[in-house]
């Protein structure tokens, strides 16, 4: 887990800025002790076998540090009581460091989300500020004030505080980093009950 995060810490620091720096402050400072099993629910290992056997001619360097990893991460289904169950089936989640992560933290949540192909993730909002990178999957991402825009691996995605945002995926399955600051509580967290 320790290289994961470290991974993690080189990637982010390619952004400037105060949120990226306490992450990477966060994600350098982790010694890497797990305390959650593994777990891979079914419909998320498929996708990310496909996700990592594609052959991309260019992959994107944390690809390789998931794959490593992949026997050891704790994945988790989208809470029902926070998204619903139709618009939660499609999704998945590692939280690697964080207040419920695999690595506990206070000060921050970090870790990957999985979106199943042909999936629209809802508009949705929250009090944490919130940064995406995209390791794998071409989507269309929406924020409140910006005009809807595909963005491929390698695009850093902020959402700050309270911005609503959605995101679409189409032929492919997205893979991306993401990561709260600020905020990080659930409390705050709301969703569009939409298809």
């Amino acid at each position: 887990m320790k290289r994961v995060l470290q991974a993690l810490a080189d990637s982010l620091e390619a952004q400037s800025g105060s949120m990226t720096a306490a992450l990477c402050d966060a994600l350098r400072r982790s010694k890497g002790d797990t305390h959650l099993p593994p777990c891979e629910p079914p419909p998320a290992g498929r996708m990310l076998d496909q996700i990592l056997a594609t052959g991309n001619p260019d992959p994107h360097p944390l690809l390789a540090e998931v794959a490593r990893s992949r026997e050891t991460l704790a994945w988790y289904g989208a809470r029902p009581e926070r998204i619903p169950e139709a618009i939660g089936a499609r999704l998945f989640f590692v939280e690697l460091l964080g207040p419920d992560g695999m690595v506990f933290c206070d000060r921050c949540r970090l870790g990957l989300l999985l979106q199943m192909p042909e999936s629209h993730y809802p508009e949705h909002a929250h009090a944490a500020d919130e940064l995406y990178l995209v390791l794998s999957g071409t989507a269309e991402w929406r924020s409140e004030g910006s005009e809807p825009a595909l963005r491929p691996p390698g695009s850093f995605i902020h959402h700050p505080g309270r911005q609503r945002h959605a995101m679409t995926t189409q032929e492919e399955a997205l893979l991306a980093v993401w990561a709260w600051t600020g905020d990080i509580g659930f409390e705050s967290y709301s969703i569009e009950a939409g298809p």
